[in-house]
This record gives C-alpha cells, structure tokens and sequence, in this order.
C-alpha cells in the first residue's frame, strides 16, 4: 500500500468485541481458561499486520506509553508523526470518550492537527484525509454507532458518540440532496460526510483496507464540497 497512515484512538478503552482466544492458567490449584480483556489496541495491532507496520504512524507505539511525557514533548513527536502520514484513521469505540474536556483528550487534538494545512519553513504540512473506522462494542454489536432502517433503505449514524470535531465533520456536503420516508429527510449524496465511517469488519475483509483509504483520499481532495471544521471549540 503507498499510503502512509497515522492511526488516532483510545489505547485503553475496553468497550470493545472480544479478540483474543483463552489461555490456561492455574488458579488455585486448578486449571481454568481464563481472557485478557480485549482493548482498542489490541484491534490496532491487527491493523498494523493488514496495512503494513512500515505504512502507519501511531499515536502511542508499541511498548511506548506517553503519559509519562509533558505535554510539550507529546504535541510535538505527534505533530511530527502526523506530518509524515497522509491519511489519519480515527479508531472509533464506544469508550473513546472520557469526563474530560475534549481540549484535554488527545484524539479530537489529532484530528484538528490532521485536517490543518500549515506552512512549516520550506515545507507546508498539507491537509490529511479522515476516515473513522468503527468497532463492535463488548457484545459485538455496531448498533451502538449504526441503526439500520429495512424499510426505508437506509442507516443513521448515532453521532452524539463521537468528539464534536467529528460530529461538526458528518453529513456536512455543502449541497445536500434528501428523499423522504416516513417523514424522515435521508441523504441521496454519494459521500454526504467529510469523515466517513466504516465498519471494523468491512474495512478488514478481503482487500477493502485500500478500497476506503483512496475513497479518504477522493473525499478529501473534493473538499470545497464540504463545510470542514478543522477547530476545537
């Protein structure tokens, strides 16, 4: 793959599909299958081996925590890592979210920084193309982020889960264009959003990994067709 990808989520975050197998272990005298609680990073890892270790920047490395950095130091091995990468992948869980302010939460800082232009001496940090990938929650379900209507033909995103950076950048084509079902307005536009959103599973199958970055990247290069946000309020 020729793209070089910067990958933005929550390293922690349990409220995900279980991934690993069980592994013996003796308790008490006893031998029971026990499981390591499933993380985002643990999807990370095997989106790593899918797209090439040597194609992804991300926002902690493997064996490297950055908590114990300043945030000076944090704001720039980041900037730089995002500099590199043309695209940026918003891993996109159910607890991605903290009670913190989203100012003070990383992975709304590196979408805003990843959708910047921004001259650097000789160089000019262009902007990069976005594309959530989202994860089945702890009881492999997507119906936490997607709700699928059969009879009208359609999906609604349930956006209030997202950071406002990327609900500000969903179903924002400047020229929307609808039809009606039930007295619901559904987009008929080809890509309606700025950041699109895939499934974990579809993204994985088969060779559909480059499928959903080039149509990123197409996304990206129509962005006069879209009202971006690029600031955090």
């Amino acid at each position: 793959m020729g793209r070089k990808v910067f990958v933005s989520y929550k390293y922690g975050d349990e409220k995900v599909a279980k991934l690993n197998d069980g592994f013996w272990e003796k308790v008490y005298g006893d031998w029971k299958v026990s499981y390591r609680n499933t993380r985002v990073r643990d999807y990370v890892d095997i989106l790593q081996e899918k797209i090439g270790r040597d194609n992804i920047n991300l926002g902690e490395r493997d064996g490297e925590s950055l908590d114990e950095f300043t945030d000076q130091y944090i704001e720039s091995e980041l900037k730089r890592r995002i500099r590199q990468c043309s695209v940026t992948i918003v891993m996109i869980s159910k607890g991605m979210k903290t009670s913190n302010t989203e100012k003070e939460q990383w992975i709304p800082w590196e979408i805003s920084y990843s959708l910047r232009t921004i001259p650097t001496g000789s160089y000019t940090k262009q902007m990069n193309a976005v594309l959530g990938i989202v994860l089945p929650d702890e009881n492999n379900s997507y119906d936490w982020y997607f709700t699928t209507d059969s009879f009208c033909r359609c999906t609604s995103h349930n956006t209030l889960h997202l950071f406002k950076i990327l609900r500000d950048n969903k179903f924002n084509i400047i020229d929307k264009r609808f039809r009606e079902c039930n007295g619901n307005k559904i987009y008929t536009n080809d890509e309606p959003s700025f950041i699109k959103a895939v499934k974990w599973n579809d993204f994985m199958h088969e060779n559909n990994c480059n499928y959903y970055i080039e149509k990123a990247i197409a996304i990206k290069e129509n962005k006069e067709s879209y009202d971006v946000h690029i600031n955090l309020d």
